[in-house]
């Protein structure tokens, strides 16, 4: 798909022929350009280099305004992406007890987060060590300097290389600002947790020669409890039945099991927190097995957001040389600290027969709850700094622009983790009777406690260096019009490390896990585009880029794009484009980890006669991690849509988009390497099965299987965007605007594996996956006094395929704010956000164990009035 005639006729024509012919003109050719062009202020539109005087350009764009930002009352970047109706499935937030911490990503259409490139005016924001991925954490972004969002909706990798997969979100920070001006803000949900307190100032000036933008922010959330929700708090549904029946309890309390697991039994006092026990009584079935056990009611302990407090500062400063040339530079730093809190760590532990404490006579295995360590308590500090130092301007009187820049980021990151167990440690206080586990918070138990707790360490860092030059400008005229392009060249390097303490790293800590990982890569890019008016109303865009990567190799991603304008009113475009992302280097790059799980071996039974019901099940040696061989992810995309105004500040946008993916990396399980191996078809770059001798045609046994990442999964999207945004002012009542955005799926067609192993399956309206999104937003000003109404609706849908249940009921949250402009040069906001104090949309066939609603789609704050205080100065 990547290599065919269109990528490479656009690329050679582009980086071969067109752009040095535009490069190299005499005067006399840029001389016959427009008088249009050269007398009407040009912009640089999100999607394109190529500097223009449309507004609406061959793809289709959402903008948030500085004023949008100002009225919706949300303090995050993130808050304000996630609401949007491209966020299809919703985005990785903040919450408790996570890897990633209290940062904040964007999916657009859910095509994971790491396939959507966030930008800072125009350059890419690197992706979080956190994650391991290309995906950026927007809570490192100071929302003060935010001057608005442009949201491309389509791929662009033709424009912005790796990653632009589903979309692009370039965040274009302030940098004409002139005064002082200083604000504070606080936000109080209904119901506990959650509280907020906001805080910026920003100044800018301006002399002869040039200009300066400073922001600082400030911003600080509480945690909050499982326990403070009703949908996600401890409820005995059953008292003494089955587990599974009950919300938010679970059979890791105090519960053994027979080694065969054929039988279950509470262990010591399973008294409740109510009674002055540790546990939440005891229930049946533990695990699906027979008998009882002692159940523990993680949600009493546990978090569902975490606390984060964030400081950044934003400077962009601007000095001319001369009439022709600038130089600049921007500075962004963020700290970022947060907490989290588990429940006390769970853990399966064999006790020997001859324990002191095990009166069974025989060995079984022991599923507690380490409830004398305390909660599990995870800790980040954050600190990002990003620095750009520029020099841009135009040559040739004035005919081309060029930007030249250089840019260093780096990402630190600190976490600790607090009351963990060092599983060796407590095999032995078991085994010696040090620990006691059927009076786990006793006081006599405090030494051995101390003893065998665990404080887990990691330090994650990148760092990302490019530089780039870019040219634009107008050539001759031909056909219809100047011809406009764009040229450019980027170089960068990527360094990624992510180290975990080496008992951890070794899986010896109950609690917790994880593999370090550590990798770097260079890339060299050139692009190129042209814009070429062919008649008066059409024109045709062509792009295309060459990236060239140090670890996997090289990519070349064209588009071509129509624009149709045949009334004045009414604007036709479509384009067509190849995009790719590159692997993550933790999945290239990330330590091998071995495990022993079990596996059938079907291949040497189906040689020795014997059946797939009587084939052994035994345990293999297996290493995973990092696959050196992926390549990269592949895609092409296709959009075409109107824009019409019918009458005067009514505008209608339609937009119809299918985007393929294939060569999707994923994790291969052991089965699926067995299976492709037993029909004989190739495995995967990087994976493999090692024998031992054969006999005679009787396949050796499997002495280890190599598994991890591979290209082996695709995915069809289809679907539609629909804008309608109306304005009206009057002399008595003032001005008002309303627009609506809607979004639909049509289909998400995902494959695991090439067919026919892998069965494409739809997966709309299944496992939090709506369809429609929508928002409406309408805005009231008069004289001084603003009203905003905001709303959010995201459709219901079945949680599984082809199940008749009742389903997940829509959701819809309501946000109003008012905004009055005092005399005094201030502004004062209050608002609500969540008016209606709406839950999130419940599975009624879940607990909270089962997962019985998706944090990314859904406000869990409840009602939250909110109050900000702006003075200018």
């Amino acid at each position: 798909m990547k290599k065919n005639k269109l990528s490479q006729a656009i690329y050679k024509s582009l980086m071969l022929g067109t752009i040095p012919f535009l490069l190299t003109q005499h005067e006399g050719a840029f001389a016959q350009q427009g008088d249009d062009v050269e007398e009407q202020a040009t912009i640089t539109v999100t999607g394109s280099r190529i500097r223009t005087t449309d507004l609406e350009g061959p793809k289709p764009i959402t903008v948030i305004t500085r004023e949008d930002i100002e009225l919706s009352g949300f303090q995050t970047a993130a808050d304000i992406l996630r609401t949007t109706t491209f966020n299809s499935f919703g985005s990785f937030n903040e919450r408790s007890g996570s890897g990633g911490g209290q940062a904040a990503t964007i999916n657009m259409r859910g095509l994971g987060s790491s396939r959507t490139a966030v930008l800072v005016n125009g350059r890419r924001l690197p992706g979080s060590p956190l994650f391991g991925t290309s995906a950026a954490n927007l809570n490192s972004l100071p929302i003060a300097a935010i001057e608005r969002v442009d949201i491309l909706q389509g791929g662009a990798s033709s424009i912005y290389g790796a990653d632009a997969i589903a979309g692009v979100i370039n965040i274009i920070l302030r940098d004409d600002y002139e005064g002082a001006e200083l604000q504070i803000g606080a936000a109080r949900p209904t119901r506990a947790g959650g509280d907020e307190e906001n805080g910026s100032f920003i100044v800018g000036g301006t002399s002869d020669r040039g200009n300066y933008v400073f922001a600082a922010e400030f911003f600080r959330r509480d945690i909050v409890f499982d326990r403070d929700r009703d949908y996600s708090k401890v409820q005995i549904l059953e008292p003494g039945g089955p587990f599974g029946d009950q919300v938010s309890i679970s059979a890791g309390g105090n519960t053994g099991f027979t080694l065969d697991f054929s039988e279950a039994f509470a262990i010591g006092d399973c008294r409740t927190t109510e009674e002055g026990g540790l546990y939440a009584g005891i229930f049946t079935q533990p695990q699906g097995s027979p008998g009882t056990g002692c159940g523990f009611g993680y949600a009493d302990v546990s978090a569902l957001n975490g606390d984060i407090n964030r400081f950044n500062t934003f400077l962009n400063a601007n000095y001319e040389l001369n009439d022709d040339h600038r130089v600049y530079f921007q500075n962004t730093v963020a700290r970022i600290q947060s907490f989290g809190r588990y429940a006390p760590a769970v853990g399966f532990i064999r006790v020997d027969a001859d324990a002191p404490l095990n009166d069974r006579g025989e060995d079984f295995f022991l599923f507690h709850r380490f409830v004398g360590h305390g909660p599990r308590q995870e800790n980040f500090v954050e600190n990002d700094i990003d620095n750009v130092i520029g020099l841009n301007g135009v040559l040739f009187d004035s005919r081309v622009n060029y930007d030249l820049y250089f840019r260093a980021f780096t990402t630190n990151i600190q976490n600790t983790g607090n009351t963990y167990i060092d599983r060796a440690a407590m095999l032995a206080a078991i085994l010696d009777g040090s620990y006691d586990f059927i009076n786990p918070a006793s006081p006599e138990n405090a030494g051995a406690v101390a003893a065998t707790a665990h404080t887990t360490t990691r330090d994650l860092r990148t760092r990302y260096n490019e530089a780039a030059i870019n040219f634009d400008g107008y050539g001759w005229d031909i056909f219809a019009g100047a011809i406009g392009w764009a040229a450019g060249a980027e170089w960068s390097s990527d360094f990624y490390q992510d180290n975990y303490d080496a008992l951890r790293e070794a899986g010896g800590v109950i609690g917790s896990s994880g593999n370090s990982g550590e990798g770097s890569r260079e890339r060299i890019s050139v692009f190129g585009e042209v814009s070429v008016p062919l008649l008066d109303t059409v024109d045709m865009q062509l792009a295309a880029r060459y990236d060239d990567y140090s670890d996997f190799g090289s990519e070349v991603s064209p588009s071509v794009s129509f624009r149709w304008q045949p009334l004045d009113n009414l604007l036709v475009r479509a384009s067509y484009s190849e995009g790719f992302k590159a692997p993550n280097l933790t999945s290239l790059f990330s330590a091998r980890a071995e495990s022993f799980n079990n596996v059938q071996d079907q291949l040497q039974c189906s040689a020795q006669g014997i059946s797939p019901e009587d084939c052994p099940v035994f345990q293999v040696r297996n290493l995973s991690g990092g696959n050196p061989n992926l390549k990269a992810e592949q895609s092409d995309g296709f959009d075409v849509g109107v824009v019409w105004e019918p009458i005067d500040n009514l505008t209608l946008k339609v937009d119809y988009f299918e985007t393929n993916l294939v060569d999707a990396i994923t994790t291969i399980s052991l089965a699926t390497l067995l299976n492709l191996e037993q029909q004989g078809l190739d495995l995967p770059p990087g994976t493999s099965i090692i024998r031992g001798a054969a006999n005679g045609n009787i396949p050796g046994r499997i002495v280890q299987i190599n598994t991890g990442n591979a290209n082996v999964a695709s995915l069809d999207l289809k679907g539609m965007d629909v804008s309608i945004g109306y304005r009206f002012d009057t002399d008595s009542m003032g001005s008002f605007s309303a627009s609506l955005q809607y979004s639909r799926l049509f289909d998400y067609i995902f494959s695991p594996l090439p067919e026919p192993l892998g069965v494409p399956t739809e997966q709309l309206n299944t496992a939090w996956t709506p369809d429609d999104r929508a928002t409406l937003n309408g805005n009231w000003t008069y004289g001084n006094h603003t009203i905003a109404f905001n709303s959010f609706w995201v459709d219901g849908f079945n949680n599984l395929a082809g199940n008749s249940n009742p389903g997940i009921a829509s959701f819809v949250n309501h946000n109003l704010s008012y905004i009055y402009r005092a005399p005094w040069d201030a502004d004062i906001t209050v608002g609500v956000r969540n008016l209606l104090d709406r839950d999130p949309s419940i599975d009624p066939n879940a607990n909270w164990q089962g997962n019985p609603f998706e944090p990314t789609l859904y406000d869990i704050f409840g009602r939250t009035p909110f109050v900000n205080y702006k003075q200018r100065f």
